[in-house]
């Protein structure tokens, strides 16, 4: 996954602030500087500022039966 994608998924920025923030210098993958274009892989360790991106999250799927007799479109 590109660096800026995964800095963006963290939900600390978006993708083109992702970006000017690697192109200032203020991102590191593995203690070294990131680069436009870096591939990131799992496990690897993305840092802002000299701080660690909050772990992401894994989606939560909720499964929901409607009851016989409710509409679920519009008239």
């Amino acid at each position: 996954m590109r660096l800026n994608k995964h800095i963006s998924e963290s939900g600390i920025c978006s993708r083109r602030e992702a970006d000017a923030w690697i192109a200032a210098g203020r991102v590191t993958v593995n203690g070294a500087p990131g680069a436009l274009g870096t591939q990131v892989k799992p496990g690897d360790i993305v840092r802002v500022d000299a701080r660690p991106l909050p772990v992401r999250r894994t989606a939560i799927y909720i499964a929901l039966n409607k009851p016989p007799g409710i509409t679920c479109t519009t008239e």
